[in-house]
């Protein structure tokens, strides 16, 4: 399985690099095992940072309309531009045609993985993610429930990423490793100081609570520390 980005993707973040201001990433030397990075959303910011300055290759979840052009191009039109934006919808329909080419291509050069959110299809998305995590690769989910929160502050987050350790553990008998990553606007860095465990012998249902909670408490942890939250 491919551990680099596609060409397209090189081109358009080396491009913006020379624009965009750098960010200083900062994460744990070693990792134990099969690593997922679960990062904040922050309406855009948080993924764009992140797949802009990471330094390694991350697999990021991504609704998969984003990732199908026609399906894009109907987000776009039904969605996005006209309800979210309020635009005229013959004006959205003549701007989502070319870019719905464009992102999707982008997104698919960038390696996201697609994600059916309420449909059967969630397990197309478990099995590739496990099947890139078994090749040694990073993934990063950002879970914000309302993603168009642009606050430092983590708020609701959804918890059905975590059943991605159960389909590893059952392929594999080894547990993942979660990762809270947090992206500091004020500090211009890409933060993480955890490794968080589902344990041996306890309940999925309860570690899943515990560990979603630990997640939600560091990444507001590393906002404080950043200056980012008062």
């Amino acid at each position: 399985m491919n551990r680099h980005y596609g060409i397209l993707f090189r081109i358009i973040r080396g491009f913006i690099r020379i624009f965009y201001p750098r960010y200083k990433v900062q994460v744990p030397d070693r990792i134990n095992g099969p690593v997922v990075y679960i990062s904040h959303h922050q309406n855009l910011f948080g993924p764009f940072v992140t797949l802009l300055w990471f330094p390694k290759c991350l697999h990021a979840w991504i609704l998969h309309v984003f990732l199908d052009q026609a399906a894009c191009y109907k987000q776009y039109v039904d969605y996005t531009f006209t309800k979210r934006f309020g635009w005229n919808r013959n004006l959205a329909k003549m701007v989502a045609f070319p870019l719905s080419f464009f992102i999707s291509k982008l997104l698919n050069s960038g390696k996201g993985i697609p994600v059916y959110r309420g449909s059967r299809k969630i397990l197309e998305t478990f099995h590739q993610s496990v099947e890139v995590l078994k090749s040694g690769q990073r993934i990063v989910i950002f879970p914000d429930i309302d993603y168009r929160d642009p606050s430092s502050e983590v708020k609701e987050m959804y918890k059905g990423f975590l059943y991605l350790e159960k389909y590893f553990f059952q392929e594999t008998g080894e547990h993942l490793t979660f990762v809270p990553l947090y992206v500091s606007k004020n500090k211009r860095l890409i933060l993480a100081n955890r490794q968080i465990y589902f344990r041996d012998g306890e309940g999925f249902n309860e570690e899943r609570k515990r560990i979603v909670q630990e997640i939600h408490t560091n990444l507001n942890e590393l906002a404080k520390r950043c200056g980012d939250l008062t």
